[in-house]
C-alpha cells in the first residue's frame, strides 16, 4: 500500500515539477512520466487524466492561409473525411485498441464531438465544386465555438481523377466541463458550463451565487442549443434570479449573418423579467426604487446578396435588408411615474447596409500561437422607422459608419452612430455613439513579445434623462464596469480602456505565460452637467493566462480587479476571475440588426 501511495505521489510531483521546469518540446521527463505510469494501474488512470498523449499542435496542426487550398479551386469534392480528437490526444480508432477501464471512464467524463455536429458546420457537401472560401470560413465558424481547440481542414488532389478531391477536417476538442468561480467583495459564485453537451454543441451553464453579508442568493441558468441541424439556428433559454428578487425568464432563437456568405437571417426574443430600477425624477437627490414587471417581443429579418466580387472571385461586399418589431408591455407601471419612464412601446425599423467584411488570420493577439480571425473592412448603413408610445408614432431616422484596417502601425477600428427621433414638442432627441479600437504590432522586449491595445467608447444620450427606460445609459458593460449598478445612469459617458498582453519568451516544460494589465477610467454625465464635472470611475486588474500543449487542461486564465470606488456608496470594490483578456472591443463589420442608437 505505501508503495502505491509512493508510485501515485511520484507521478503527481513530477508532473508538477513539469510547470516549473521545462522547454519547448516534449522532452526526455514526459515520456519517463509516461513510461513510468504504464507501469500501475492507478498511476496509468492519473496520466490518462492529465496529459495529453501528444502535443495539439501536433494532433492538429493549422495554418495562418486564408486561401490555403485555392489551387484546387472548381474541382469536385468527391469525400469529407471528419476525424475527431478527444483532449486527451486520442483519435476513437485509438480508444479502441487500447479500451481499458480508465478508457471507458474517460469517454463518459468528455462525450466526443459528434460527426454529424462538425459536418453541420461545413458550408460544403460532397458533389460540389471545391471553393477554397467556404472551406476557410467553415473552420473560422468551428474557431468560434467554445469545445473547438483547434481545428484544420485541407484537401488533396484524388490521384486517380484529376478533376476531384478529397477533403479531411480533423478537429481537436477542448475540455468542455467547466468550473464557474468568481467573488467580489461578500459574494462568492460557483458553479460549471458544459460546453459541448451530448457531444452537440450545445451550452449548459448553472451559476450560484451567495452575498454573505446579506445572506441573499443569486441563482442563473441557461442552455443554448447551437446550429439546430445544421441550421445555424442558435436557440437560447435562459432563467435567473438575483439578489433583490429580480426575476428574468428569455427564449429566443437567432440566425444571424455568420458569414459573408449567409443570404437570409432573422430571430425573435421573448422576454420577461420583474426588476427592482430606479425612477429618474428631476426633483429628487436620490431616485426612488420602483418594481417593474415587462413583457418583451423582439422579431427581425433579413436578406443580404453579393455585391462587387473581388477580382479573386472572394465574396466580402454585401447589400442587406432588413426588419424589425419590438414591443415592451409594461405592467403594473409605478404610479409615481410621471415623465412616463415606463411606457409601453412597440417599434418599426427597417434598413439598409452595405458590407465589406474580410478576415487576416493572426497568432499571438489574445492566444498564445493559436490563429485567432480578426474582421477589418468598412459598413454603411441607414435606419428609419418609428416608436410607438400611448398611440402617438415618434418618427426616426439614423445612420451608422466603421472601418477597421491593418498597417504598418498595427490594427485599428472604428465605429459611429447617429440616430435621431423627431418629436413634435421640444424634446427632439440626438443621440450619438463613437467607438474605436487599435492594437500595436508584437513588440520585442528582450524576455517577452508585447502588444498594446487602446480603446475609446463615446455615447452622448438624450437630454431629457435617457427619455424612457429601453434607454438607459450605464457603465455596467462587461468591458467597462460591471460591478457597477445598472441604476447609475446618465445622459452621455466617456470611456478609455488600455490593455498590455504579454507573450513570454521563457517557456518551462511547455507551460507558457501570458500576464495582462489592462485599466479602465470613465466618466457618467448626470442631470445634464458637463461631462468632465462627473466624477472619474476607474479600474486596474491584471490577469494571467497559462498554457501547455501537453495537458488535458491546457488553458488556464484568472483575473484581478479593483476599483478605487464604486457608485452610491463610493467605496473600493474588487472582482476576481471576472475579465477575460479578449473583452476588448473588436469591430465585427458585420451586419447589424436594426436598432435606436443607445438602446439595448
Amino acid at each position: 500500500m505505501l508503495k502505491h501511495r509512493l508510485l501515485i505521489f511520484f507521478l503527481l510531483y513530477s508532473g508538477f515539477q513539469a510547470l516549473f521546469l521545462g522547454q519547448e518540446k516534449k522532452d526526455s521527463l514526459y515520456t519517463k512520466i509516461e513510461e513510468f505510469s504504464d507501469k500501475r494501474k492507478y498511476t496509468k488512470f492519473l496520466h490518462r487524466f492529465v496529459f495529453r498523449r501528444e502535443a495539439d499542435s501536433v494532433s492538429v496542426p493549422s495554418s495562418k492561409n486564408v486561401n490555403k487550398e485555392i489551387n484546387y479551386e472548381g474541382k469536385t469534392i468527391r469525400s469529407i473525411a471528419i476525424e475527431t480528437i478527444d483532449p486527451f490526444g486520442y483519435t476513437k480508432t485509438q480508444r479502441r485498441e487500447d479500451s481499458k477501464w480508465y478508457d471507458r471512464l474517460a469517454e463518459k467524463v468528455h462525450i466526443e464531438t459528434t460527426h454529424s455536429t462538425v459536418k453541420n458546420y461545413l458550408m460544403f457537401k460532397e458533389g460540389e465544386p471545391f471553393n477554397s472560401q467556404k472551406i476557410y470560413e467553415s473552420e473560422r465558424l468551428l474557431r468560434t465555438m467554445a469545445f473547438v481547440n483547434r481545428v484544420d481542414i485541407r484537401a488533396d488532389e484524388n490521384p486517380s481523377t484529376r478533376d476531384s478531391v478529397d477533403v479531411k477536417v480533423k478537429l481537436l476538442d477542448s475540455w468542455s466541463l467547466q468550473p464557474r468561480l468568481n467573488f467580489s467583495g461578500s459574494e462568492l459564485g460557483i458553479g460549471a458550463a458544459e460546453e459541448n453537451f451530448m457531444g452537440w454543441g450545445h451550452e449548459l451553464e448553472v451559476i450560484y451565487t451567495k452575498n454573505f453579508s446579506t445572506q441573499q442568493n443569486h441563482l442563473y441558468g441557461r442552455y443554448t442549443a447551437n446550429n439546430l441541424k445544421g441550421t445555424y439556428i442558435n436557440a437560447t433559454l435562459v432563467g435567473e434570479r438575483d439578489f433583490f428578487n429580480n426575476e428574468n425568464i428569455t427564449l429566443s432563437a437567432t440566425r444571424g449573418f455568420f458569414s459573408p456568405l449567409t443570404r437570409w437571417a432573422g430571430g425573435f426574443t421573448f422576454d420577461f423579467f420583474k426588476r427592482h430600477v430606479a425612477l429618474p425624477t428631476t426633483e429628487a437627490a436620490t431616485f426612488p426604487s420602483m418594481q417593474i414587471k415587462v413583457f418583451r417581443q423582439d422579431l427581425w429579418a433579413g436578406y443580404q446578396f453579393p455585391v462587387l466580387t473581388g477580382a479573386d472571385g472572394l465574396i466580402s461586399r454585401n447589400i442587406a435588408i432588413l426588419g424589425r418589431f419590438q414591443n415592451y408591455q409594461f405592467k403594473d407601471n409605478p404610479e409615481t411615474d410621471e415623465n412616463g419612464f415606463f411606457r409601453t412601446s412597440n417599434s418599426i425599423l427597417v434598413s439598409a447596409l452595405f458590407t465589406d467584411r474580410k478576415y487576416e488570420v493572426k497568432r499571438n493577439v489574445f492566444r498564445y500561437e493559436l490563429p485567432e480571425d480578426i474582421p477589418y473592412g468598412k459598413s454603411f448603413g441607414v435606419t428609419a422607422g418609428s416608436l410607438i408610445e400611448s398611440n402617438i408614432a415618434v418618427p426616426y431616422a439614423g445612420m451608422s459608419a466603421s472601418f477597421g484596417e491593418f498597417f504598418k502601425l498595427g490594427y485599428y477600428s472604428m465605429k459611429a452612430e447617429y440616430g435621431r427621433f423627431f418629436n413634435a414638442d421640444q424634446h427632439n432627441r440626438n443621440e450619438f455613439k463613437i467607438e474605436g479600437s487599435y492594437f500595436t504590432p508584437l513588440q520585442h522586449w528582450g524576455f517577452a513579445r508585447v502588444r498594446h491595445f487602446f480603446s475609446p467608447t463615446y455615447v452622448l444620450g438624450n437630454s431629457y434623462y435617457n427619455y424612457s427606460y429601453q434607454n438607459r445609459i450605464n457603465l455596467s458593460a462587461a468591458n467597462e464596469f460591471p460591478i457597477f449598478s445598472g441604476d447609475y445612469i446618465g445622459t452621455q459617458k466617456l470611456i478609455l480602456r488600455y490593455q498590455m498582453q504579454f507573450f513570454l519568451n521563457k517557456h518551462w516544460k511547455n507551460f507558457r505565460f501570458n500576464p495582462y494589465l489592462t485599466t479602465n477610467i470613465g466618466w457618467l454625465s448626470q442631470n445634464e452637467k458637463s461631462l468632465f464635472s462627473s466624477p472619474l470611475q476607474s479600474k486596474i486588474g491584471v490577469g494571467l493566462l497559462i498554457y501547455n500543449p501537453f495537458l488535458v487542461f491546457n488553458r488556464i486564465q484568472i483575473s484581478f480587479m479593483y476599483y478605487p470606488k464604486t457608485p452610491f456608496d463610493n467605496k473600493p470594490g474588487y472582482a476576481f476571475d471576472q475579465y477575460r483578456n479578449d473583452m476588448f472591443p473588436i469591430q465585427q463589420f458585420d451586419t447589424d440588426i436594426p436598432h435606436f442608437v443607445n438602446f439595448p
